[in-house]
């Protein structure tokens, strides 16, 4: 009975951690309903354990336009322009069967065209009310602003797929490639240029085509690819955060007779996660 009760406990354990991991793998928009990005509305659809990618990215994409029809307040929107943003894809979603995939699709949309989407008659509504203007201030606004310490871009999109170092203009560079973001940071860790790319690109100068074209002349240092030293950091910073949660239980229940302490994993568990969620960047 009792190696029973251990195997579940540590099966409950192994299922905690491996979706602790899942959400941390996953980018920062499937956990959005929807938000705006300078001048667009992005719409986040989401398909649970499908059978298959090709049906999970469909029931992901009729999700998400289910979206823009409770937003807009619209019962159809036929002909509207909706752009695919980005596909995330959970080929081992933990909380399904093994088999099935989780699909997350964000879809793109100018907030221009959905105000127009708006004005369309629609039975029962007041013609007066602009769900678009009486909305847009309740939605997270997630638009970098140029001057934006490197904190804060932690904060707001987390950990990068990617950092370059570019020695010979000294900035450091952040891709988020699951949403077609770039940052690119100063060598005092503030914003200067931002990017998005996609079917229509945006940037923090729209008068540039490209995000940075004014190399200083002479020789140029190569970039430096940060990214594998990232991941070191990140795995040794793990390691040392369960270490920690293992110490503060030992020594906050040192005192306490053993049949008034709680699960040592339940409690590792808690300290692990109070500490993973004060992470800052390297």
């Amino acid at each position: 009975m009792a190696i029973s009760i251990l195997t579940t406990l540590f099966s409950l354990s192994l299922f905690a951690t491996s979706m602790s991991e899942a959400a941390e793998n996953r980018p920062f928009w499937t956990e959005q309903a929807l938000f705006h990005f300078g001048d667009d509305v992005f719409f986040t659809g989401r398909s649970s354990c499908a059978p298959n990618v090709e049906e999970g990215r469909q029931r992901a994409y009729m999700a998400a336009v289910q979206e823009v029809k409770n937003f807009t307040r619209a019962q159809e929107v036929d002909g509207f322009p909706l752009d695919t943003q980005m596909i995330f894809e959970d080929p081992h979603p933990p909380d399904c069967p093994p088999g099935l995939v989780t699909v997350w699709r964000l879809l793109r949309a100018p907030r221009a065209s959905l105000e127009s989407l708006t004005k369309h008659p629609v039975p029962s509504r007041p013609t007066d009310i602009s769900p678009i203007l009486a909305q847009i201030t309740a939605i997270r606004n997630l638009t970098p602003r140029v001057g934006m310490l490197r904190d804060e871009v932690w904060n707001r999109y987390g950990l990068p797929r990617s950092i370059w170092a570019h020695p010979d203009r000294g900035e450091l560079t952040w891709e988020y490639s699951q949403f077609g973001l770039t940052i690119i940071f100063n060598q005092d860790d503030v914003l200067t240029h931002w990017r998005l790319n996609g079917p229509h690109p945006r940037s923090s100068d729209d008068t540039s085509p490209a995000l940075r074209q004014d190399h200083p002349v002479g020789k140029e240092l190569p970039a430096i690819d940060l990214t594998a030293r990232l991941r070191q950091l990140e795995q040794q910073q793990d390691v040392d955060r369960r270490r920690q949660a293992q110490r503060y239980c030992m020594l906050r229940f040192a005192e306490v007779p053993e049949s008034l302490r709680p699960k040592q994993n339940s409690c590792e568990q808690r300290e692990y996660e109070r500490l993973k969620d004060q992470r800052r960047p390297f």
